[in-house]
């Protein structure tokens, strides 16, 4: 009860200010009520005076743990490398229908698609890695900094080679009784074929909360700028929000459950091209637990409506998607910082426009080192 121990405490200074043993009672006491400025003071003056090493050396880990505290933890730096390779039924996400017909073409019959434009399945290696370094500003603020890079190749099909350089620098406000809110600013370069296909700029707002009853809350809003360099045309501004829910479950092996909604919209700079502007809103959910000591096994579904605002000027109706996604996996600890996963995912691609239905199916082994 670090309240009343408080006042106790107090009370004794108040006859004795010289009670090196209430004095530090009162500091621990301020620990637990969390509020480390006073409990680093009373600490402080404890380790000032004529006291035990062992007393002293105990004090002293908590004032170094308090002082950490204070600048808002510190500076840590987490990164990860994954080496992964598999195999891709459908690299380039396409349709598996060669001949379609092309209503504003359809008085010349169907049309055959070219080499590239059909599903095409191949085996890939993939290299990833993430670094990510939080730095205490104050008791209640941190700068983040997360950067990210990826190179995936196919083993024929380079064409269909992809890369990614990603970068976020934000700013995280903790408060005691509100959860954290976070802005970030966001950079990317997407790569095909060793070649710039799109950057993208914008913004993240976040704001998430741990209930009593550990319960993780998330609502964000996020912003992001589309330009692509070698097609203008598709420059595009992209909204969206969404929300999510944690909770891990009692349970020796350990779940933990979640599910998020978002929606958004997506609208091109050139009016022009107003049949690829489009809404779209998603659901996913999912959850992991322990299935042998050291092996974690996950498990994720999501799907996606997207509706298009203006006729496609070549199948002459607005386009109309719904994408589903599933995947399942294992991860195994060979150490501590060394994980072995295996993963199979499934997408299945619905459209009221042949060519944007499709079907893909991966499977991959990884090796990820954390340090």
């Amino acid at each position: 009860r670090p309240a009343e121990a408080v006042a106790a405490f107090e009370r004794v200074l108040a006859v004795k200010p010289d009670h090196l043993q209430a004095r530090a009672g009162l500091g621990r006491a301020y620990i637990a009520m969390n509020e480390p400025e006073a409990a680093r003071r009373e600490l402080a003056a404890v380790s000032s005076q004529s006291v035990p090493d062992d007393v002293r050396a105990t004090i002293d880990r908590y004032v170094t743990a308090l002082d950490t505290g204070l600048s808002g933890g510190g500076t840590q730096i987490r990164s990860n490398v994954t080496l992964r390779a598999g195999y891709d039924s459908n690299v380039n996400n396409s349709t598996s229908d060669s001949r379609i017909l092309i209503p504003a073409f359809a008085g010349l019959g169907f049309a055959t698609l070219g080499a590239g434009a059909t599903s095409e399945d191949d085996f890939f290696g993939e290299v990833a890695g993430r670094t990510s370094l939080t730095h205490g500003l104050a008791l209640d603020k941190q700068l983040l900094v997360d950067l990210n890079a990826s190179y995936r190749a196919n083993s024929d099909l380079d064409q269909f080679n992809q890369a990614l350089a990603g970068a976020n620098v934000g700013f995280a406000q903790r408060t005691p009784d509100h959860g954290i809110f976070a802005v970030s600013a966001q950079l990317q370069s997407y790569w095909v074929d060793d070649e710039a296909y799109r950057y993208t700029y914008g913004a993240l707002g976040q704001w998430s909360y741990r209930t009593k009853g550990n319960t993780d809350l998330a609502v964000y809003l996020q912003y992001a700028k589309l330009n692509y360099p070698n097609n203008s045309a598709q420059n595009a501004n992209r909204y969206t929000a969404g929300a999510t829910i944690g909770q891990p479950l009692a349970g020796a092996s350990e779940p933990y459950v979640y599910a998020g909604a978002y929606a958004g919209y997506e609208k091109l700079t050139d009016s022009t091209f107003d049949h690829l502007t489009y809404a779209f809103g998603g659901l996913r959910a999912g959850g992991e637990m322990t299935l042998l000591p050291k092996l974690r096994g996950y498990a994720v579904a999501a799907v996606e409506i997207s509706e298009y605002k203006d006729p496609d000027p070549l199948f002459l109706t607005e386009r109309s998607v719904v994408r589903a996604d599933a995947t399942a996996g294992l991860r195994y600890a060979l150490r501590n910082d060394l994980t072995l996963g295996g993963e199979v995912s499934y997408t299945r691609s619905d459209s009221n426009i042949v060519l944007y239905e499709y079907d893909r199916v991966v499977a991959s082994v990884s090796l990820s080192f954390d340090f």
